[in-house]
């Protein structure tokens, strides 16, 4: 039972994907936290840093199924640490102690971050191409219905005529926009991080710059000019433009919302076989979908200022 409406199995797909809820599970989660110990281990392997017998090992076993979920939930209230529990349970499961060269020169917050950024990365490949396909749509609305006159409105008041592809391509414009923003984005934000105890690599001595390379190569990912521990920013931006594009995605339906009131009747919301606009009203036609897009576009919006604040931390 879902104690929030984004785990509520009656209504979790009105405000989410399954696709998004693998990406954001605690199993995956996990499994971009063991990829990186993998990773890390199969690069210092190579380097000749960790024995290659124990690298192989650790990468055998770094599989979250393979994982005693219950005991690491044990141990994270028992030590009030996310990576400690796990990899007491990756030594577990590896043979010949193998699991002991695991994490080595790592910090905890390098394989949240990357791990992070690994799912992060997994959502906008999501998002990205579902945008520019409604970009692409939206697209051809607007030259099907460049001819199509309408009212336009300022103020809420009937003004002079426009068409509706002139208001469809108002949106594609805006889209594009939000598309834009994402690439230049992705580019400052799909960076990892592998820069041990406060940032200096200290640990892995003359190794250290080498090791990170190699390991955030492996990851696809890129590598930093300096430690981000202690920086939100890229992910302050992300959110930020998240907000905007969930803003011109409600915006959107909000029109459609406003143009589907039986005082205007311009845009209606598509009524498939079987939707019911009312319990007592059979005559009701609701815009619930738009509805739907408006309330989560305030959900992701309301996140903007708190990704912002995370920017304020200390050393």
């Amino acid at each position: 039972m879902g104690a929030h409406v984004i785990d509520s199995l009656l209504f979790q797909d009105l405000f989410g994907t399954e696709r998004m809820r693998e990406i954001f599970s605690d199993q995956n989660m996990v499994q971009k936290w063991l990829d990186v110990e993998a990773s890390l281990a199969r690069v210092q392997s190579e380097m000749g840093i960790i024995p290659k017998e124990a690298a192989e090992e650790i990468i055998r076993k770094a599989k979250a199924e393979l994982m005693d979920f219950t005991e690491m939930k044990k141990q994270v209230d028992i030590t009030g640490h996310p990576i400690v529990p796990l990899l007491r349970c990756l030594k577990d499961v590896c043979e010949n102690n193998a699991g002991e060269y695991s994490h080595w020169g790592a910090t905890t917050q390098d394989i949240m971050d990357t791990g992070m950024i690994l799912q992060v990365r997994e959502a906008y490949g999501e998002i990205y191409p579902k945008t520019k396909q409604l970009h692409s749509i939206l697209c051809g609305l607007a030259r099907k219905y460049r001819d199509l006159t309408m009212v336009g409105r300022t103020h809420g008041q009937h003004a002079l005529p426009i068409t509706l592809g002139y208001k469809i391509a108002v949106w594609v414009a805006e889209l594009g926009r939000n598309i834009e923003r994402l690439e230049q984005c992705s580019e400052r934000l799909f960076m990892g991080q592998f820069s041990g105890a406060v940032g200096t690599i200290a640990s892995l001595g003359k190794d250290g710059l080498e090791v990170q390379r190699r390991l955030l190569t492996d990851l696809g990912l890129a590598v930093p000019p300096i430690s981000w521990h202690a920086s939100r920013d890229t992910v302050a931006e992300y959110v930020s433009v998240l907000g905007l594009l969930s803003s011109t995605l409600g915006k959107m339906a909000n029109e459609v919302i406003t143009l589907q009131k039986t005082e205007c009747g311009e845009l209606e919301e598509p009524f498939k076989m079987g939707k019911v606009g009312s319990s007592t009203m059979p005559h009701k036609r609701n815009p619930m979908y738009s509805e739907g897009v408006v309330s989560l576009s305030k959900i992701i919006r309301s996140t903007v200022p708190l990704a912002i604040e995370s920017m304020v931390t200390e050393h």
